[in-house]
């Protein structure tokens, strides 16, 4: 079986909890509480020249289905 990381929303401590009891003694998964506020940058400071080429979130998809789910569960390579 491959390793999995569960990634709970924020709004779901309950469930975190719940999970990291649940998963404890595995060590094929583990869980983490997404503690992402938002963009790191702020929006309104003028940046001269763009550095980065790319998103470094490799997985957007990710955000995406923990905005509109309570997990997410990433396998991971």
């Amino acid at each position: 079986m491959a390793r999995q990381l569960v990634i709970v929303a924020r709004e779901h401590p309950d469930l975190y909890a719940y999970l990291r009891e649940r998963f404890a003694g595995e060590v094929q998964a583990e869980v983490l509480l997404d503690r992402r506020v938002g963009q790191r940058r702020a929006e309104q400071v003028p940046v001269p020249s763009e550095r980065r080429r790319q998103d470094r979130r490799a997985r957007p998809d990710v955000d995406a289905l923990l905005r509109s789910r309570s997990h997410v569960i990433v396998p991971l390579i």
